[in-house]
């Protein structure tokens, strides 16, 4: 797990080594075992490193390939390294390495950028071709690893963090009015945009192509359901269910490659339990962590998990107080790669950051719930079937429904009868749906002081939607719009950034690349009951734990972990964070309905000022780090 800068100049060279350089230096928790720096014609590319596979000095880079021809600046972990290894014939004994860093390079060379789909794991990569003097930059297929760059007149920079982006001199430091609306909306911009104006992320499983020609982006990879449409009888059920449970087990396996101590990120629920259930049998079972927050001393807890009658997993638990909790607020947003209103980063932010004196690579449970069909998705599909089969009946009461269940800035009248008119498979595009409140457009008003521009509220979502297969279903569109928001944009963002700032590495075998092929081919019998319910979701993972998780674990309501009130918080004196909201220069030049928003506007969705606040707190704290204006 690393960081990568670069600075490429299609038009011909420049001496951009001290810009690289100072790009470098930002990214220095993201590398803080060595760092690398060279010049290959028009680009100059550069490498911090924090070592993971292969200690030795010989894995550092940027790495040139053994033909000379490939340079690489590479961010992640190829987890099936060795297997390709064996794909690509090579003889093991010819590789100067033990590094997936390497490997890559041989896979580039023998199938250029078709080795994309071979690879399992997350990463973000740069790859410059010496005799074509092109450049690569590349992009995993949720998202893992973050990528952002800015091009202009054949100049292209780019970097591991949108803060380290913004050193070189001639990347602009001004917040975009769209992206800014709909961060406040959303809780995050969505790629390919950024907060900052004409600074771009690369999409999750993009590929971009910079020469002299000029720069391309295309897609390798994308998240569309194909469900089988074979008879489902229990016998199948039961066969799909063991299925899962080897590709899972193998997803599992294949994050434990490390040459340093690994971990587990426990929570009380299913999808890290489940993890915990594969962990519970490996030959050397890591240590897992756990959370609580508490009025009383901090203090570290130890216990044991027993799971499927293995071996117990020691498990330790991290307890922090409220004010320790406050006093992390400013340190973790500020960190963030972009900002990002979601409060469990804070608490993820405190997690790793204590148990990192006791391993480097940590396995979480995130994903499984968008890939596999969790959170609410139970109720809230059967509430909107219902709401679309009553908006046809003359029910006055339905147009207050339609304010909260059918996201728009368009009358409730009008969204009442867009509902009415659609198919059942294209409700949830009506609808807007988003498994988190969106802030409605008249409270953005409010906060902005200012009328917003007609059509462009939640104008990212309808783009997504609309991008869906013409033959998807209503649970597919709503899963595939979920990985590439909530998922790409709010949780594995802020994951790569938390665990970064630790010098620490996050991996997710629920993102494993044979477990996602698996899982977007499961009909929507193993993922999401017809009727609400808590346990009616994640099917097939609830299947296959009948005989292996707790009752308990199995039925557990979801919970994220603890991060405190936001109610709370803003009275604390150990965080001041009403102050860090209030004085902040760049939201006092942005949003004039900024002291009414504090107060708390009445009408607004349930949760959503609490969430709006974490991201006002997040935008606060990051441009003033990032001296965005």
């Amino acid at each position: 797990m690393c960081g990568i800068a670069g600075v490429y100049r299609a038009r011909g060279s420049a001496d951009d080594r001290g810009v690289v350089q100072a790009m470098m230096d930002r990214l220095q928790s993201r590398g803080p075992d060595g760092q690398g720096l060279v010049c290959e014609g028009p680009l100059w590319l550069g490498h911090r490193r924090l070592a993971i596979l292969d200690l030795s000095e010989a894995a550092n880079q940027p790495m040139v390939s053994s033909s000379g021809r490939y340079t690489i600046s590479f961010n992640g972990e190829i987890y099936n390294y060795r297997e390709l290894i064996g794909q690509l014939g090579i003889d093991p004994n010819t590789l100067r390495t033990t590094s997936d860093t390497e490997v890559l390079l041989r896979a580039w060379e023998a199938w250029k950028s078709d080795c994309l789909q071979q690879l399992a794991g997350q990463f973000a990569f740069a790859l410059y071709d010496r005799l074509e003097e092109r450049l690569w930059l590349v992009r995993d297929r949720f998202g893992e690893k973050p990528l952002y760059y800015h091009e202009q007149n054949g100049v292209l920079a780019f970097s591991s963090t949108l803060a380290s982006l913004l050193k070189a001199p001639w990347v602009p430091r001004e917040i975009s009015q769209v992206a800014l609306e709909e961060c406040l909306t959303l809780r995050y911009v969505v790629s390919p945009h950024t907060l900052v104006g004409g600074v771009r992320k690369v999409p999750p499983g993009h590929l971009l192509t910079a020469g002299r020609s000029g720069v391309e982006l295309r897609d390798w990879w994308s998240p569309h359901f194909h469900p089988s449409t074979q008879p489902l009888g229990p016998r199948w059920k039961e066969e799909a269910a063991e299925e899962f449970g080897r590709r899972l087990e193998l997803a599992t396996r294949r994050c434990l490659v490390s040459d340093r101590p690994t971990a587990l990120l426990l929570s009380d629920g299913i999808d890290s339990g489940a993890l915990g259930v594969v962990l519970a049998g490996a030959s050397q079972a890591p240590h897992a962590f756990t959370y609580r927050v508490t009025d009383t001393a901090a203090r570290h807890d130890s216990t044991r998990l027993n799971l499927d009658g293995r071996e117990p997993l020691k498990v330790e638990t991290i307890t922090v107080t409220y004010d320790e909790l406050a006093r992390s607020v400013v340190p973790a947003l500020t960190g963030l790669n972009e900002p990002i209103g979601d409060g469990s980063a804070v608490a993820t932010w405190f997690l790793i950051h204590k148990a990192r004196a006791r391993a480097t690579v940590f396995l979480c449970g995130q994903g499984a719930d968008e890939i596999l069909g969790g959170y609410r998705l139970s109720q809230d599909r059967f509430r909107l079937a219902m709401l679309r089969r009553l908006c046809k009946l003359p029910l006055p009461f339905l147009d207050r429904a339609m304010t909260h269940f059918v996201n728009g800035d368009e009358s409730p009248a009008s969204r009442r009868l867009s509902l009415a008119r659609a198919p059942a498979s294209l409700a949830p595009a009506v609808a807007r749906f988003l498994i988190h409140r969106p802030l409605p457009s008249w409270a953005l008003e409010g906060m902005l002081g200012s009328a917003t521009v007609p059509g462009r509220h939640l104008e990212s979502v309808d783009r997504l939607y609309g991008e869906c297969p013409s033959g998807a279903t209503d649970l597919d569109r709503i899963q595939e719009v979920m990985l590439r928001t909530f998922l790409s944009e709010n949780l594995l963002s802020y994951g790569d950034s938390v665990a970064m700032a630790s010098s620490a590495e996050l991996r997710m075998p629920y993102l494993d690349r044979d477990l996602v092929d698996f899982a977007l081919a499961l009909p929507r019998a193993l993922r999401v009951g017809l009727w609400p319910g808590r346990i009616n979701t994640k099917l097939v993972l609830r299947r296959w734990g009948r005989n292996r998780l707790p009752r308990a674990i199995l039925h557990h309501p979801k919970r994220t972990f603890r991060f405190g009130s936001i109610r709370n918080l803003l009275t604390s004196p150990a965080s001041d964070l009403r102050s860090l909201i209030l004085d902040s220069r760049t939201l006092r030049r942005y949003l004039g309905g900024l002291h009414a928003w504090m107060q708390e506007p009445a009408g607004l969705p349930r949760g959503t000022w609490g969430a709006t606040t974490w991201t006002l707190a997040s935008l606060a704290a990051w441009c003033d780090a990032a001296g965005v204006t």
